[in-house]
């Protein structure tokens, strides 16, 4: 039998897993070239975006009995088990993270600690401070007081050049016209610089993650005067857009959440009949209410709620919505089928985490 082909070899190892292609490294030295280079993590990417995504779990008090300090996890829905796995992060602080861009992460601190990571082979990369981190170093040993505004990560769609993006707002802000600061780390140079911010303060609640979507980064405004508004900054022309006219506009800040599905933009709001509504910005920019989440049982259930709205996280089979469940004491991730209003529990932490996001496994790193 003859020697199967290069091309052919290619194509088999990019249809398999992170966990098995590492161990493959080890075949031979041409074996381990190939896996490594960018151009193969480029197409085992695409073919990894088809399928289903992993979800990843972080919190302040997500810990291990053998390791005292904040752990994340990573979660593999197969229906209807769920496959945990235990990830020791490489810094024992830092409980944040971003919305994960081709697999990578930024997992980070308000004062000192920023790195990428790729919780699929585990890589890392540590990077220097930005100066809001320093600045709120300094704030804290002298009163005790510093801002924490969620980071940005993403990736340019012009030049696919990676960068993060940290907006703030003045530490005593001047509605009468202090604009936000805006720091952004460029990875060709390996430092930070500032660029013109956000005209509108941002919000700053502890909900309110960035988004990334399609070369940008969105945050929410604060809302001032009625009214909340979507700053979108453009990752190439490092430019901010302000969109007005969004669904949730007059809301209740403290009820309404931005994130993703399906690749799309989504605002969502929790009304006050336990409804919460999401809506998903189209191809054509225009907003679409998709779903309308009755949350009445769950709440019966699962009594201590906070009113805060939940949070969307993926949807899978284009019927069975994931989201994180604020309940008080415990909270969790359900499934809910949008066809049959049925919701039922898919994972539940053993102490409290707050955040959750997808991200696709994958061979790249920066």
């Amino acid at each position: 039998m003859g020697q199967v082909p290069q091309v052919l070899v290619e194509e088999i190892l990019e249809r398999l897993d992170v966990k098995s292609l590492v161990r493959f490294t080890s075949v031979s030295k041409q074996w381990s070239s190939m896996i490594k280079s960018r151009s193969f993590a480029l197409r085992h990417l695409i073919r990894a975006q088809s399928r289903d995504p992993h979800i990843l779990v972080g919190g302040d008090q997500l810990r291990c009995e053998s390791n005292p300090y904040p752990w994340l996890r990573t979660l593999e829905l197969l229906d209807p088990f769920i496959m945990v796995n235990y990830i020791p992060k490489p810094n024992r602080t830092s409980p944040q993270f971003t919305q994960s861009c081709d697999g990578l992460v930024c997992i980070y601190d308000f004062e000192q600690v920023v790195y990428v990571f790729n919780p699929a082979t585990r890589w890392c990369r540590f990077l220097p401070p930005a100066m809001i981190q320093q600045i709120n170093n300094l704030s804290i040993s002298q009163v005790g007081i510093s801002r924490r505004p969620f980071l940005g990560f993403g990736k340019d769609a012009v030049t696919s050049k990676y960068k993060i993006v940290w907006l703030y707002n003045p530490l005593e802000p001047d509605l009468d016209g202090q604009t936000t600061t805006c720091e952004v780390f460029d990875f060709t140079t390996y430092t930070w610089r500032h660029v013109i911010g956000s005209p509108h303060l941002i919000c700053d609640d502890f909900k309110s993650h960035p988004v990334h979507l399609d070369g940008s980064i969105n945050w929410l405004t604060a809302y001032l005067n009625g009214t909340t508004k979507i700053v979108c900054f453009d990752l190439h022309t490092e430019v901010f857009q302000v969109m007005s006219e969004i669904p949730i506009a007059h809301a209740d800040p403290h009820r309404s959440i931005m994130c993703s599905l399906h690749n799309r933009l989504c605002v969502s709001e929790m009304k006050r009949n336990n409804i919460q509504d999401i809506w998903l910005l189209n191809s054509l920019k225009v907003w679409e209410k998709t779903y309308s989440i009755n949350l009445t049982l769950i709440v019966r259930l699962y009594g201590e709620y906070n009113g805060f709205p939940i949070s969307p996280v993926t949807v899978f089979d284009k019927t069975r919505l994931l989201y994180l469940h604020p309940i008080i004491t415990q909270p969790s991730l359900l499934i809910q089928d949008t066809i049959q209003e049925s919701d039922r529990f898919a994972f539940s932490g053993l102490d409290y985490f707050n955040h959750v996001i997808t991200f696709v496994p994958s061979l790249i790193s920066i």
